[in-house]
């Protein structure tokens, strides 16, 4: 059996079965013939021999392990073992009374406990306000009770690999549905639910325009009549225009709440006098740091408020809510080898390595308790976050940083120290620079001479006030809480370079590399400055005790030395091209460490060995028990707390008491020569609907209720499809064309036809399933006498797609290269498209300049190396009309039984108008529901006129300290002009203008302009419309001719200005912005894919 590297180590962290210490006792082939003779032993409950069986489980096994088809997660988890729970999802009724709700409770808890997931629809819940006779009370409504739920899900440990996800929808016309619409930004407790309005067709005829009349009234589900306002004693009637914009406003700005097209749904309900559908199916901890866009926080700080989260450099905001508490759970502590440590519970997931190479860097989701000694794992990189606003600001963290590195603080003063020794002077300038910024006495006299010792000290009373003001005291110059969190980004690299100007050195040559080492004999304080560099991306290793206790020559502070005993020693090294990083950021102002540091990074011919951001995993412990929390990010579902993922889903429609008992085929399997293999695919399709039907049979069932609707009841079985666009590559057929559609619907009927005579056999031979009189099929006809009331649906892929190796369900892809960090720019790490590799290979394209250039754009469209068939076949979902895609989901949903999972990506540019129009485009074409995502959505808010601005009034960048620029000469009517464009990361980030011989009036509105046109750039205006607001200005006269003529300043600087990023910007090409940060592996490959979140680049999926 061969499987890739990236299957092999999915396999083992989530499926493989382990013993009591964890280790994996049982190999991917192992797991696939326990799976396949689990499966396959049902049929001996029909009378079949143990030989037809045998065939039955080496077939079942062949099929999976070629990767043929694959059955949904629980089932490759649990069949074969103790719990035998094998349906991924399930939905539970909610009925009207204390009694109905709490037992739905009871047994959503039980659903999760075993690992699956629970939708519930809460229409039939009275609103909020009306009457309870049996209490003379007042009723809560259907949002406290969804808050009731998700706290029951935080509080349930799911088995398996996740934690509880939910579904929760409302219909339309109940009368708090806008404060359902809304709740996700008015409540603080609904973390674990994704939700979903229900509409009508007659709610979208009237929300559309195609009904006249846009109002509606609003069902009291208590007594089924019209609702009457208790406050006016009115029938309520809502505008359905105004609600449809509502849900659309909402979705746009935050992807939530999707939609479910009940009526369609219902059309194609196989088993209408059973009941109608109500809902479809879609985890943490700790006092560790986070980094937010106001700097570092404690986890604790951050309780019940919206706050920007900051991932790999980028901002991302949380939900309403931010962290909530989810109860006392024990926790583990993990220590890396490189010093860096956290805790968490042991289900917190932690982004690990699958795979390391030069150019590439795999990883995978992994559970904290799953982790073992020599693991490696991910840490954030920081390096584009420009910083925080703070108190103080880098003259302060000078001093105070030279103060804790050499220093005493005294109850009525504060006193530097400096040593006389080599580039001492740098430091002296450094701090009485620094000092005479603050507040002193006229007669401060900087640095004294003490008598006798070779040791200048400073004394200050403005230093004393600051560290007071920061928790440090007499007998306690440690860095404190309020230091380290409290403080600008200024301070902070102030700070550092204060320490490091004290305690730090320069080592190491080009031979055996450069580092800079800082050794304290305070473990703790170095663990803090670790801390500190990496929200700057700069990585270090803390050895500890490097030295132990002993007796050491030391200054004495009169130009000799004496013997002193010393406390054990720990360092902090800085290394790899780290080293360039500090340098640039924070920097030495003691001369002969500056003057070395200069001098060895000068003689490498080559830049540094580049930081992979990994750190190795050194003992898993257990942590004690706390109070723990967790919070949702969405758009990256991750924060700078080692990694923690929230999630969101969304699959199969259920009746109530129904369960998900999925699968999928890879579709790209099956093309032989250019052409489908028709007969393979059948002989597959027929395997795998025998193998979800003995699923229904094999699973066991925590509730009876669902062992009577599922087992006893529908047997509703979903078989689907993944490796689409890998297949319509095999077949040359490009995405985007009419050709896919037509080759969607053949594919998909050719599946159900193939797929409902499997299961006329199966009824055959086990008779048709239980509720079949007064279904669809009960027609009398002998080709409707079906074992299974449905056969197909398209659910997300998720981890299977990467144990299949193929792309995921019916989606495009979402890039052909991913890099594993920065992503503000650079490339460190690529992981490139299996199946473009192979092409490019085979056709004579490839070339490592091809792989560079996708390294930076990820895309093969600008890329005229690569033919232009081939660019075609490899169109991104971003480079995909939004058109395409729901054209895709509806051609699939016309020959599915169930739901089509797909998430319709729009580019953030996108409209409210365009959310629109994709919903009401998948209700016209048939769709039974739709989720959309614009790519970036999660980080902005939107406004009644659909206008999108940043959060917090769109705060200018903070700049870096130190950045590259060009300057350009243009000769004006006024005289010549020098403007100068800084970058950062290659994008125009500030503009200074300065002009000679002029006026001061002239030279005052030039740098006026310069000044507006750099805070546009750090608010994220983009050039071109600066340009356009500059170019053709006109004044009293010009200089030049023709298309160099110079009308004027601003004219001057707009041209320059639109030359200089022309220049600079050439031959780069966007890359594919529908992506997030993965939590995960931290690639820029988290996608919004078949209703969920996906990464790309290691497979990690949250359903």
């Amino acid at each position: 059996m061969e499987i890739s590297e990236n299957a092999r180590i999915t396999y083992e962290k989530r499926y493989l079965r382990k013993d009591h210490k964890g280790n994996v006792i049982e190999t991917p082939e192992d797991l696939l013939r326990r799976v396949a003779a689990n499966i396959a032993a049902v049929d001996g409950e029909f009378g079949k021999s143990e030989e037809v069986q045998k065939k039955l489980e080496e077939d079942f096994f062949e099929i999976m392990a070629e990767a043929l088809f694959m059955p949904n997660s629980p089932t490759l988890m649990n069949a074969g073992r103790e719990l035998q729970q094998l349906s991924a999802c399930f939905v539970l009724p909610i009925e009207d009374s204390m009694e109905g709700i709490f037992t739905s409770l009871k047994n959503m808890a039980l659903v999760q406990k075993t690992g699956g997931g629970t939708g519930f629809a809460f229409d039939r819940l009275r609103p909020s306000n009306d009457l309870v006779r049996t209490t003379n009370g007042v009723a809560s409504g259907p949002i406290s009770f969804l808050k009731i739920f998700d706290a029951a899900t935080e509080a349930v440990k799911q088995g398996g690999t996740r934690r509880g996800a939910n579904m929760g929808s409302l219909i339309y016309n109940h009368p708090n549905i806008l404060d359902f619409i809304c709740c996700k930004e008015k409540e603080n407790e609904i973390n674990n639910f994704n939700l979903s309005v229900t509409v009508s067709d007659e709610f979208m005829r009237k929300a559309t325009g195609e009904d006249p009349d846009p109002y509606y009234t609003l069902i009291n589900p208590r007594t089924n009549e019209p609702y009457v306002d208790p406050q006016t004693n009115e029938i309520v009637q809502l505008n359905a225009v105004e609600v449809f914009n509502l849900i659309v406003e909402k979705a746009w700005a935050k992807g939530d709440p999707g939609i479910i097209f009940i009526d369609q749904m219902n059309r194609f309900n196989p088993t209408p006098a059973i009941g109608k559908f109500e809902t479809t199916n879609p985890c943490v901890p700790g006092d560790t740091y986070v980094l937010t866009a106001e700097g570092p926080r404690m986890v604790k700080e951050l309780l019940g408020r919206s706050t920007s989260l900051i991932i790999n450099g980028r901002p991302f905001q949380t939900t309403p809510e931010g962290f909530f508490s989810t109860g006392v759970k024990p926790l583990l502590s993990i220590k890396t080898k490189e010093g860096y440590s956290f805790r968490a519970t042991a289900d917190h997931p932690v982004l690990k390595v699958k795979k390391k190479e030069r150019f590439t860097l795999e990883t995978e989701w992994s559970r904290a308790a799953d982790l073992k000694a020599d693991d490696q794992i991910m840490l954030h990189n920081h390096r584009g976050f420009a910083g925080w606003e703070g108190l103080y600001g880098a003259a302060e963290g000078y001093l105070i940083g030279l103060l804790v590195g050499d220093g005493t603080l005294k109850a009525d003063k504060a006193v530097l120290s400096v040593w006389e020794r080599q580039g001492a002077a740098g430091v002296m300038a450094a701090g009485f620079e620094a000092a005479m910024s603050l507040p002193h006495r006229s007669d401060f006299m900087g640095w004294q001479k003490v008598s006798g010792r070779s040791e200048p000290r400073l004394s200050l009373a403005a230093i004393r006030k600051v560290t007071f003001s920061l928790g440090m005291g007499p007998g306690n110059k440690n860095i404190t809480h309020y230091l380290e969190t409290r403080t600008s980004s200024e301070f902070i690299k102030g700070f550092l370079r204060g320490l490091f100007d004290a305690d730090a050195s320069v080592q190491g040559s080009l031979k055996k590399g450069i580092s800079i080492r800082l050794a304290q004999s305070d473990l703790e304080r170095l663990q803090a400055v670790q801390r500190m560099l990496a929200r700057f991306g700069i990585v270090s290793t803390i050895y500890a005790n490097r030295r132990g206790e002993r007796i050491a020559p030391l200054p004495n502070g009169s130009k000799g030395s004496a013997a002193y005993e010393t406390r054990p020693q720990h360092e902090l090294v800085i290394s790899r091209d780290n080293v360039a990083v500090f340098a640039e950021i924070i920097g030495f102002s003691e001369t002969a460490k500056r003057e070395r540091l200069a001098r060895l990074l000068d003689s490498y011919g080559r830049s540094p060995n580049r930081e992979r951001f990994t750190v190795t995993v050194a003992a898993i412990e257990p942590g004690g028990s706390e109070e723990v929390y967790d919070v949702q990010v969405p758009g990256a579902n991750a924060f700078d707390a080692n990694g923690i993922v929230v999630h969101n889903c969304g699959e199969q429609p259920l009746l109530p008491y129904e369960a998900c008992c999925l699968g999928s085929i890879n579709l790209g399997k099956f093309v032989r020569d250019g052409q489908i293999d028709w007969e393979e695919l059948r002989r597959v399709v027929r395997l795998a609907v025998h193998f979800l039907d003995n699923v229904v049979d094999a699973s066991n069932y925590v509730i009876e209720e669902i062992a009577q609707m599922h087992k006893h009841g529908n047997r509703k079985i979903g078989l689907g499809v993944m490796g689409w666009h890998d297949m319509l590559v095999r077949l040359e057929i490009p995405y985007d064309s009419e050709e896919a559609l037509e080759t969607a619907e053949q594919v998909m009927r050719f599946i159900s036809a193939e797929a409902k005579q499997e299961s006329v056999e199966l009824a055959e031979e086990r008779g048709v399933f239980p509720n079949f009189e007064g279904s669809i099929y009960d027609t009398g006809k002998p080709e409707d006498r079906v074992r299974n009331a449905t056969r197909t649906t398209i659910a997300p892929t998720g981890t299977i797609s990467i144990l299949a190796g193929a792309s995921s369900g019916i989606e495009p892809y979402f890039s052909i290269a991913y890099t594993r960090k920065n992503i503000l720019g650079g490339v460190d790490m690529l992981e490139v498209n299996p199946l473009f590799l192979e092409i490019a290979k085979r056709e004579g394209f490839y070339s490592e300049e091809l792989m560079q250039d996708l390294a930076q754009t990820g895309l093969v469209a600008n890329i005229t190396a690569v033919p232009e068939k081939y660019r075609n076949l490899f169109k991104t979902a971003m480079e995909i009309d939004v058109l395409w895609h729901i054209k895709h989901q509806a051609a699939f949903q016309k020959y599915t039984d169930n739901a089509v999972s797909k998430t319709i990506n729009l580019k953030n540019e996108a409209t409210v108008e365009d959310v629109k129009f994709a919903y009401v485009t998948a209700w016209k074409l048939g769709c039974k529901g739709i989720t959309i995502y614009r790519d970036g959505s999660r980080e902005q808010q939107v406004l009644n006129t659909g206008t999108a601005f940043e959060k917090d009034n769109l705060k200018p960048t903070k700049r870096p300290k130190t950045l590259c620029g060009h300057t350009t000469s243009v000769r004006t009517p006024l005289g010549n002009l020098f403007v100068t464009v800084n970058t950062v990361d290659g994008r125009p980030f500030e503009l200074f203008a300065q002009i000679g011989k002029a006026g001061s009036d002239v030279i005052a509105f030039t740098e006026a302009i310069a000044r507006l046109i750099s805070l546009a750039l750090r608010c994220g205006v983009s050039v071109d419309e600066i340009v356009t607001q500059l170019e053709g200005i006109g004044g009293a006269r010009s200089v030049g001719f023709g298309p160099n003529r110079i009308m004027s300043v601003p004219d001057a600087i707009g041209r320059t200005l639109k030359e200089l990023t022309l220049s600079q910007m050439k031959d780069k090409v966007p890359r594919s912005t529908n992506v997030e940060i993965c939590p995960d592996c931290g690639a820029a490959a988290l996608i919004k894919a078949e209703g969920c979140s996906k990464c790309e680049a290691c497979g990690f999926s949250e359903c």
